[in-house]
Parts: C-alpha cells; sequence; structure tokens
C-alpha cells in the first residue's frame, strides 16, 4: 500500500512543491492534487499574459473574495486593465456553466467598486476545458469574454495554419493511404510509446534510432499530423514543431533555424523567439528534431555535441523533444553514449542534465508487410497480381522476404516486381532494387519521347551529382546550382540548352522538389548512397586501364572516408557482379597502400572487406583503422597486435581463428550481427563495445573490459568469460549463452547468472 500512495502523492507546486500532501486526483493526466492543478494553470495564464507586456499582480483578496490575477497594459497616457478568473478541469470534457460565469461577473463589480489595484476595463474567464452553451450566452449578456488556454497562444502566436497544413500535407499524401503501425525492438507499437512519452512527465526527452529507410520521417510526419488534428478538433495536446535538420547547416544556429521556421514555415507574421521559448517552458509545444545524422557526415565528436546541446536548450521541465537518428551516424559507439545519455545543459538560469531515453525501430513483421502491400491493392492489380499472389512470389524470391522488411526497400520491391522476375536464378539485395527502380523510372520518361537526355546519361548524371554531394556533406542542392551542374557535366554553353537539360534533370522520379529550401534532393538519402557507391566502383572500373593508377585511386578515395551505409551498396553491388569485379580487385591489390593518402588507405581496406576476401594481410600492413568501415569483412587465421581500431566496424563480418593481442585498442569498436568463431579478445579494452546480434562460438573474452557493451539477441556458445569486468552489461531475454564460463566475473548481470 505504501509504494501506491506514493504514486498519487501531489508533487506540489509553487510554496508548496514537494511539500504537498494531498492525492493526486488523477496521475495518468496531472501530478497535481485539485489545489496544485489550478495554481499551475494559474500560473501559466498569467505568464502568457507577461509576454505581451501586462504587468501582473497575483492572487488579490478583496473583501473575502479571491481574485487569480489582475493585469495591465499601459498604453502612452493610458492604461488597460484586465481581471483574469482561470478555472481547471481534470476532465477536458468537463465544462464552465453559466454560474461559473454569473459569479465571476459579481466578483469583477465588487473589484472595480473598490477599486484598490487599477480597473478592470475587461473580464475574462479562462478554461483547459470547455464551456457550456449557457455560459456562452450569459457571458455575451454580462460582457464576459471567455477563453481556452489555446485561443490566448493562438493571440500570442497563431499556429492554426500551420497545423492545418500538417494535417493537409499527410493527408494529400501517398503516406495516408499507405501508413502502417510500427513496432520498437521492446516489441511494442511505437504509437503506444509516444503516447506513454507524452503521458510520463519525467520523461522530458526521447531519441528515436533508425537504420536507413527504417520510417522514422514517415513516423514523425503522421505523429505530428495526429496531434495536430486534436489540437484542431479542441482536445488538449502539445502543439508539434517538426524541424527537419538537414537545414542546420543552412542556418547560422538553432536560434535562427527556428525563427526561420516560424516565419517561413509556420507562416506566423510575428514569429518572436522570446515568446517561443515562453510557450516551450509552459509545456504547450513539443519540438521534433528529424535527422540528428543529416546535420553532416564529416563532423568529429565536437560539432555533433555542438549541435546537440544547442538542441538541448529547449528541454524543460514541461516541454518535451523528440530526436530521430541513424544508429549509425556516431563514428564511436560512446559518442552516442557520451551525447544522448549525459549531455549538460545550458538553460539559464540553472545548469542541468537532460536525459534521453531511447526507442529503436524494429523490422517490419510478416503481418505489417502484408497490411502494407494490401493498401497497394489497386496499384498491383494494374500490374497483374493480386495481393495473396503478390505475397506468394516474395516468398519464393530468394532474399525478397528479407529485404521487405524495411519499407522503404518493400516500397521499391511494389514498383519493380515485374523487373525482378527477369532476374530468375540471381541473389535480389538492396543494390538490385534500387538499380531496378531508378532503371524503370528513367527508362519510362525515355518512352515518352519528350526527353533531350537519354537514361543512360540521366544515371551517370545522377552518380556524378550524389558523389560530389556525399563529399561535400549536402543532402539537398540549390535550385540556382543545379543548372551550372548539368552546363559543367554536359559541356552546353547555350541558357536554352541549359535550361531544357536542368528540366529533363528535375523530372528523374529519384529527385525531388524540396520546397521548404527552393532546391533539389534524392527522394531518399538511401539513393544518395546507392548512387554514390555505383560512382566509386564505375570510376574504379575506368582506373583499371589508368596509366597512373596510384594517382587516380588516390584522387577518388581521399576525400571522405566510406560510410557503412554506402559499404552496404557496395557489397550488394559486387555481389549482383554488375562490375568487373576481379579485376577492380586486382586493381586495388596492385597498388602500394602506403603510396596513398590515410583516408584512401582505409577506404581501400574498406571496399576489399566487401569481397569476401580475407583482409587480415591489409589490416596488417597500417597500425591505425580508426573509424573504419569493415562490414561484411572476413578475417582468418591470424594474430593481429598494435593496431588501434577504436570505433571500427565490424558489422556483419565474419572472423575466424584470430587472436586480438592485448596491446590493440578495441574500445567502442561494433560487432553487431558478426560471425566469431575461435576469437581471442583476452585483456582487450572492450568497454562499450556492440556485440547485439552477434552469433560467438568459442570465443575468449578472459579478463577483458566488457562494461556497458551490449549481447542484446546473441547466441554464445562455448565460450570464457572468466575474471572479465561486465558491469552493465546489455542483454535481454533473446539472449543465449550456452555452456560458457563466467568464473570470478566482475559485475556479472544477474540475469546471466540465471542461465
Amino acid at each position: 500500500m505504501a509504494r501506491k500512495l506514493k504514486a498519487t502523492i501531489c508533487k506540489g507546486f509553487g510554496d508548496k512543491l514537494g511539500k504537498c500532501k494531498n492525492q493526486s486526483l488523477n496521475p495518468k493526466k496531472s501530478p497535481y492534487c485539485k489545489n496544485c492543478a489550478g495554481n499551475s494553470f494559474e500560473n501559466q495564464i498569467s505568464r502568457l499574459f507577461e509576454v505581451q507586456g501586462y504587468e501582473v499582480k497575483r492572487n488579490l483578496s478583496l473583501s473575502g473574495t479571491q481574485h487569480d490575477f489582475f493585469a495591465s497594459l499601459q498604453y502612452g497616457f493610458s492604461k488597460f486593465g484586465v481581471l483574469v478568473e482561470c478555472k481547471w478541469k481534470f476532465d477536458e470534457n468537463d465544462t464552465v456553466n453559466s454560474e461559473d460565469v454569473r459569479k465571476f461577473h459579481g466578483s469583477w463589480e465588487l473589484y472595480n467598486k473598490q477599486g484598490l489595484y487599477g480597473h478592470a476595463d475587461k473580464a475574462y474567464l479562462i478554461t483547459n476545458a470547455k464551456f457550456a452553451p449557457q455560459a456562452i450566452e450569459v457571458s455575451k449578456n454580462l460582457n464576459i469574454e471567455l477563453f481556452s488556454h489555446y485561443d490566448l497562444i493562438k493571440n500570442l502566436m497563431n499556429f492554426e495554419p500551420y497545423l492545418q497544413q500538417l494535417v493537409r500535407n499527410f493527408s494529400k499524401s501517398d503516406l495516408a493511404n499507405h501508413y502502417i503501425e510500427i513496432n520498437s525492438t521492446n516489441g511494442l507499437r511505437i504509437s503506444k510509446e509516444l503516447s506513454m512519452f507524452l503521458a510520463d512527465d519525467e520523461n522530458e526527452a526521447l531519441v528515436i534510432l533508425g537504420d536507413y529507410g527504417a520510417g522514422k520521417t514517415s513516423l514523425m510526419t503522421k505523429f505530428c499530423a495526429d496531434l495536430a488534428t486534436k489540437i484542431l478538433s479542441g482536445s488538449e495536446a502539445p502543439i508539434p514543431i517538426f524541424i527537419q535538420l538537414r537545414d542546420y547547416e543552412k542556418a547560422f544556429d538553432m536560434e535562427q533555424l527556428i525563427t526561420s521556421m516560424l516565419v517561413n514555415k509556420c507562416k506566423i507574421v510575428n514569429g518572436n523567439f522570446n515568446t517561443f521559448l515562453e510557450l516551450l517552458e509552459l509545456g504547450y509545444l513539443i519540438l521534433i528534431f528529424d535527422g540528428f545524422d543529416e546535420v553532416a557526415r564529416r563532423v568529429d565528436y565536437s560539432v555533433k555535441y555542438k549541435v546537440f546541446t544547442e538542441i538541448c536548450r529547449f528541454a524543460t521541465l514541461k516541454s518535451k523533444i523528440i530526436v530521430t537518428c541513424r544508429p549509425n551516424f556516431f563514428n564511436q559507439k560512446d559518442e552516442f553514449e557520451k551525447i544522448f545519455k549525459s549531455s549538460p545543459l545550458h538553460f539559464e538560469p540553472n545548469r542541468r542534465t537532460v536525459e534521453f531515453s531511447e526507442i529503436e525501430i524494429a523490422e517490419l513483421t510478416e503481418e505489417q508487410i502484408e497490411k502494407f502491400i494490401s493498401s497497394y491493392k489497386d496499384k498491383l492489380a494494374e500490374k497483374g497480381y493480386k495481393v495473396k499472389d503478390f505475397l506468394e512470389i516474395m516468398k519464393e524470391v530468394h532474399d525478397l522476404s528479407d529485404l521487405a522488411k524495411r519499407p522503404v526497400l518493400l516500397n521499391v520491391i511494389i514498383e519493380t516486381m515485374p523487373k525482378l522476375l527477369e532476374e530468375k536464378g540471381r541473389r535480389i539485395n538492396a543494390a538490385m532494387l534500387y538499380e531496378k527502380y531508378t532503371g524503370y523510372w528513367l527508362e519510362r520518361e525515355d518512352s515518352k519521347g519528350k526527353t533531350l537526355i537519354k537514361a543512360e546519361q540521366k544515371q551517370l548524371f545522377a552518380e556524378e551529382l550524389a558523389w560530389k554531394m556525399f563529399n561535400k556533406n549536402k543532402l539537398s542542392i540549390h535550385y540556382k546550382e543545379l543548372p551550372k551542374e548539368v552546363q559543367e557535366y554536359f559541356k552546353i554553353t547555350s541558357q536554352d540548352d541549359i535550361n531544357h537539360f536542368s528540366h529533363d534533370i528535375k523530372s528523374c522520379s529519384f529527385l525531388n522538389n524540396d520546397d521548404d529550401e527552393k532546391g533539389y534532393k534524392f527522394i531518399h538519402k538511401s539513393f544518395m548512397e546507392y548512387f554514390t557507391a555505383y560512382h566509386l566502383l564505375s570510376t574504379l572500373q575506368k582506373n583499371i586501364t589508368s596509366k597512373n593508377k596510384t594517382r587516380d585511386v588516390n584522387l577518388l578515395l581521399g576525400q571522405t572516408l566510406i560510410t557503412l551505409e554506402v559499404g552496404f551498396f557496395l557489397r550488394d553491388l559486387f555481389e549482383s557482379k554488375n562490375f568487373d569485379n576481379d579485376n577492380i580487385i586486382k586493381l586495388l591489390k596492385g597498388i602500394e597502400l602506403h603510396s596513398l593518402s590515410e583516408i584512401s588507405q582505409k577506404n581501400v581496406i574498406s571496399i576489399m572487406a566487401k569481397t569476401h576476401e580475407n583482409i587480415l594481410p591489409y589490416i596488417l600492413k597500417l597500425s591505425s583503422l580508426d573509424g573504419v568501415d569493415l562490414s561484411c569483412a572476413v578475417l582468418k587465421d591470424g594474430v593481429i597486435s598494435n593496431k588501434s581500431l577504436i570505433g571500427a566496424s565490424f558489422y556483419g563480418a565474419t572472423i575466424e581463428n584470430i587472436q586480438f593481442k592485448s596491446n590493440c585498442v578495441l574500445t567502442n569498436s561494433i560487432f553487431r550481427k558478426s560471425k566469431l568463431t575461435n576469437v581471442s579478445f583476452k585483456q582487450l579494452e572492450l568497454e562499450t563495445t556492440d556485440f547485439n546480434y552477434s552469433k560467438i562460438h568459442n570465443c575468449n573474452f578472459n579478463g577483458a573490459c566488457l562494461a556497458y557493451s551490449k549481447f542484446q539477441y546473441s547466441h554464445v556458445h562455448k565460450t570464457s568469460f572468466d575474471t572479465a569486468e561486465m558491469t552493465e552489461v546489455e542483454i535481454n531475454e533473446h539472449t543465449k549463452f550456452i555452456d560458457c564460463s563466467f568464473d570470478s566475473v566482475l559485475g556479472i548481470p544477474y540475469a546471466i547468472e540465471q542461465l
């Protein structure tokens, strides 16, 4: 009973903060009792008046009558006064009745009769609920003005056109017809987790993690539209401010970005930043920062931290923040922990820490895939398929069902199924889906006979454009820059030709008009990554016959490190055998690594890691592979010593019979989805390393520091952890430890002891 009583005690407000002994009437709705809830609401309303320049006098008692507050505003030689009564209701569907209005009218008359605090020209009755029809009629006769708290916000900043736009944009989009509920890796609907987050007063910040095409932006678009619909229908909900962080580099700082959004996107003429902060402080807004990974790629920890602390400026005890991000944006595993788990917040007058909770988007289930495909039944019928038949074909095509677990790829599958069926006998992978999708749309434009540029040239231009954007850390190109790129690539000088060619390029279906920034971007970031990978291999293939191979390879690979996502497409393109794989590998093998720049050296090994060849000889040639993408690598039969592999990614790697000597540095490394057999990590520093979803057999972690590492969904067999440090190692019910040794382990998780 003590636990239950503690959970319902009012948290207190004002001078009763932490001291109130009353019970909260509805803990799910408010942490306050009736009195404290009313005082909190009164404080919010009075601060809204103060933002507008009013002088506020609170809690005025006259002849035994309590008045909530009097607000006065000086206009030159004149002064305007308002007497305000606040009515808080725990149930938003409850109403303020006509008797409340009559009582307040009597209080207004008494107040002006005594005249101790200034004349009240107007009387405002304000509530968080609704007004009964009779109350509205009585107020007109008594000259009492009625407001909801949202009406006051509209007077400060009218978000209604913006909210209508959120609803309208969603309802007119394809997303409205094809949106499906997605789950988190916790097994819950994310929409439910978002509702829990909104209702949890102790949880002020949330980060949503998801790989490319997992549906992060779609999720937030639907979330904002739902909140907007709720507000416009008269229900209480925070106003969603949807900020896409790809615009951050175009703004000098976050204040400039938000001010620009208030004026340009929300269409708020008086978009004042200080008023915005006040509404935020009062809990009327929720900020959604979409695409933390889209700020820039080639940024170090300090830049990421700066952007994050800018975001954290807007966290308050009543407002909430949501950030979406790809998990692989962080070069080192502990970057995520440092940034999202323990970031100092500079919010005047106090300095505190913002603690982010975390949700990761799960892959689509069979039921969700079927529901998504069913939403396209009319389009499938046009292609000659029934939903049931389409699902059967997907199961028959190798790897297609696995690829369909990501929404963006599932959409591509629907568009390209007839083309995919022509590829019998070939393994279907993501690169093939993108190849068929882009080829299909380019050929369709060609078939209309109205284009100046043939499909092949459009494809090559897209590769070149993607490559430049990748190296310049840009996700969009301004409309004024696009004609310059067209002119340079196609070597044309006539302005008419430049305009016509530019129009042709804009019509590519994988390029989208970015209305907010008056530019163009790929319809999804993954298309840029696909074209980047394609450009890399096609250029390497051209370099096979080069007279100065070392110079050309260095020019190509020396600009920026290959990312994990580009690496996945490189692997798929090698598997699809669209290129002269053998001679590309021969080219890279024939170049002396030490004749290349450091970035080029790392990129050569990163590309070689996608070829299924044992890359151990190449790793042994370099002393540092910090932050390099070694995803899908094969390492076999050898000893690795004196190597710095801080933050290296062995995502999906196959590692057999390898001994990492204790003088290696593997802190913050990633072994997610890897297969480790007879690998020794004895006495290594492996703090915060990610082994999630891995298969580990007959390995040695004796004496290793595994504190804060992750083994969720991993299967570990006949592996020794004797004397290892395992403080706060993350496991779950799907983690399996079979025939493993844990003698003298420090900080062993209780759950492991039960296996």
